[in-house]
């Protein structure tokens, strides 16, 4: 291989960005490894200080908040004696030309335009510019050819996100069925989220004491809270069907009118509800979807079955070998979630409700297929296309 590419973590200490350390390490035992690590960042704090140190610190914290179900980890040994720094985009700039970002979206905002700027290319978990027009919004077994985005970016470096956990989940199903014959209809989505994708905060005892024993709404409350929003449409635009957050509600509102004009842009509707419970990872989904005409069952499970990676994304170092994995009944985290490194959608529990209608309960790595492992799966889909890597 090539000489390694210099690569930052910013948010190294946070739940994914740990978990985007873990994925280094795995890379390094696999001898998949295309990257050195020459920078990782956090918040001031813990500037100057040995990332295994914090890394250890908050896995403990965890673990007494939870000690009858968390399974807490070590910090991985060849990287716990690397010097954490401040998430300043000059230093980032000095040390690496790549980096994943598992910054919450307030920082993230700030630094990540500058560190394009600077010419590091960002592969980002927040949401901050997910709805940038010209940054790609990639689940790249789904839309791997909006990666050309990246070209319209005036910037040295290029930037390019991730979706939210939840929509990581499904959307790579809902492609399947989007423009075929019959076509979905609308889609109903209910998920159960695990602990671990809320963050280091699930371990504060306030939080300890309000999810113990309960399922819980754990977003802004309204009519439509935060992570229902994200999950309804951020999959317009990885779809296709919406390039800007007005296209999504101009296009929603026309499926509900009685009539629109021929042309007029028309997205698919996603009823959201969700919910968080108490697994420390794995994000369950159910899935309703409603077809336009019947659909054999057949036909259904074959299109399901017979799903070919795209040759874009097969054999990148992060990619699954195979995408969807099934289960008879629902899928279950204790079994399944290790899948692929935990890169599968596992679909299980698959009903006929009517001749239109089928649901399944689909479930996914909420830190990996939903978060930094995704975003570095989008970096090595980014060094294949531009940097002529991993051919």
């Amino acid at each position: 291989m090539a000489d390694k590419i210099r690569l930052a973590i910013l948010g190294a200490t946070g739940m994914a960005g740990r978990d985007a350390l873990r994925h280094h390490a795995l890379l390094d035992e696999m001898g998949l490894q295309y990257a050195e690590l020459t920078c990782v960042t956090a918040s001031p704090k813990s500037k100057g200080r040995k990332l295994g140190d914090v890394f250890d610190e908050k896995e403990t914290r965890l673990v007494r908040a939870y000690p009858e179900m968390w399974e807490g980890t070590r910090c991985p040994a060849s990287l716990g004696d690397l010097v954490i720094d401040a998430t300043d985009p000059e230093v980032i700039a000095s040390k690496a030309d790549y980096a994943i970002s598992a910054l919450g979206s307030d920082i993230a905002r700030e630094v990540e335009p500058e560190l394009a700027r600077l010419g590091v290319h960002t592969f980002s978990n927040s949401s901050a510019y997910r709805w940038d027009p010209e940054v790609p919004l990639l689940i790249p077994e789904v839309n791997f050819y909006d990666m050309r985005m990246v070209e319209s970016q005036k910037t040295p470096g290029k930037r390019v996100c991730n979706p939210n956990c939840t929509t990581a989940g499904y959307v790579p199903v809902l492609n399947l069925f989007l423009r075929g014959d019959p076509e979905i209809k609308s889609v109903t989505l209910v998920t159960q989220q695990a602990l671990s994708g809320k963050g280091d905060a699930v371990a504060d005892p306030e939080y300890v004491r309000r999810i113990r024993g309960n399922v819980i709404d754990d977003w802004t409350n309204g009519n439509q809270n935060e992570e229902e929003w994200k999950s309804s449409c951020e999959p317009q635009k990885i779809l296709g069907l919406a390039k800007t957050k007005d296209e999504v509600k101009k296009g929603w509102n026309n499926y509900f009118s009685d009539y629109f004009p021929e042309g007029a842009p028309r997205t698919l509707p996603i009823f959201s509800q969700t919910t968080r419970v108490v697994v420390q990872n794995g994000h369950l989904e159910h899935v309703m979807l409603e077809f336009d005409k019947g659909i054999p069952k057949d036909k259904f499970l074959h299109i399901l079955t017979e799903y070919k990676m795209p040759d874009a994304v097969a054999g990148l170092p992060t990619s699954p070998k195979q995408l969807f994995h099934f289960s008879e009944g629902m899928p279950m985290q204790t079994r399944d979630l290790g899948l692929e490194n935990g890169m599968a959608v596992v679909i299980g529990d698959i009903k006929f409700e009517s001749m239109s209608r089928v649901s399944m309960w689909t479930l996914t790595h909420n830190l990996r297929r939903g978060a930094t492992w995704a975003g570095r799966q989008g970096m090595e889909l980014y060094l294949r296309k531009y940097k002529g890597m991993f051919k």
